[in-house]
């Protein structure tokens, strides 16, 4: 598990007040009054807009990359960078989460309220008069991180040598194989895939939203299940499961109408508390030797 952070590790803006301006600054120059004019939302982004109206929402793009001496950004590493490491030639996402660090009135998971409800306590709620705080957002927000660049790996090494390799991934539906077992659930040939699919042939694959978390201390670091299995952090999203995590260009789509029915008043209240972007990658990799 990996979290890292736009503000420090990207934009390397300053924590604490001194640069709170600055990074305000950087969210409001990604506003845009409507994400469906952005092709890759429109194209990538799963039920984003059901009633044609327009959405006012951030987009936010990165890219990232695994490379000696630079961060996930391909920043020099600093003190208190995060990157992963180019000996093994795959790094992949087994799970992807985003927090959102300073969000007023999010609903987190309560990682202890089994145990104390099996051992007959009471744990406390949540407190009921959130919408009385003129900087809240809805408890349950819904945002979109989809990769719109090129997939990179390093070929596995031959000796000390390799090389990069780059595919643009195209994650689309295919129609059912030739019916090899002469089995009843078809007596078409393969190609009529009218027939097989709800959709056309080749349609792209779009990604769901997914519910981010109010600081990444949410996430679960224990990455190993009982069986010693890797398993998904809680509130991470299995999406890009198989993605390298080596991609030039991610947008992070922040829908307005998520935050409040008044999406323009949603993202200046998102924008003036939010202090923090973090964005945590559950991985595995290979060595190729």
């Amino acid at each position: 598990g990996t979290t890292v952070s736009l503000r420090n590790e990207l934009f390397r803006i300053r924590p604490g007040a001194a640069g709170n301006v600055q990074w305000q600054d950087v969210l409001q120059s990604y506003w845009q009054a409507n994400i469906l004019e952005d092709n890759d939302v429109r194209t990538h982004a799963m039920q984003v807009n059901v009633d044609g109206l327009a959405i006012p929402g951030i987009v936010l793009p990165f890219q990232t990359t695994i490379a000696p001496g630079l961060n996930l950004f391909g920043k020099p590493i600093l003190a208190g960078d995060s990157f992963f490491s180019p000996s093994s030639f795959a790094t992949k996402i087994y799970a992807a989460g985003v927090a959102f660090e300073g969000y007023v009135g999010m609903n987190d998971p309560a990682s202890t309220a089994g145990a104390i409800d099996h051992a007959g306590g009471t744990s406390p709620s949540d407190p009921t008069a959130i919408w009385l705080n003129p900087d809240a957002l809805a408890a349950t927000p819904y945002i979109y991180l989809i990769p719109t660049g090129l997939d990179s790996m390093r070929s596995p090494p031959l000796g000390d040598v390799s090389t990069i390799r780059t595919w643009n991934v195209r994650d689309v539906t295919l129609p059912l194989p030739f019916n090899i077992g002469a089995s009843q659930f078809s007596t078409l040939q393969w190609w009529q895939s009218s027939d097989f699919l709800t959709e056309d042939m080749f349609s792209v694959r779009k990604h769901q939203a997914f519910r981010p978390v109010s600081h990444p201390s949410v996430f679960t670091y224990d990455i190993y299940g009982s069986s010693g299995y890797l398993q998904p952090s809680q509130f991470t999203n299995s999406r890009l499961i198989g993605r390298s995590v080596w991609n030039s260009q991610w947008k992070l789509v922040i829908p307005g109408n998520s935050l409040l029915f008044d999406s323009e008043e949603g993202i200046r209240r998102f924008i003036r508390t939010v202090n923090d972007i973090h964005l945590h990658f559950v991985t595995y990799s290979y060595a190729g030797n």
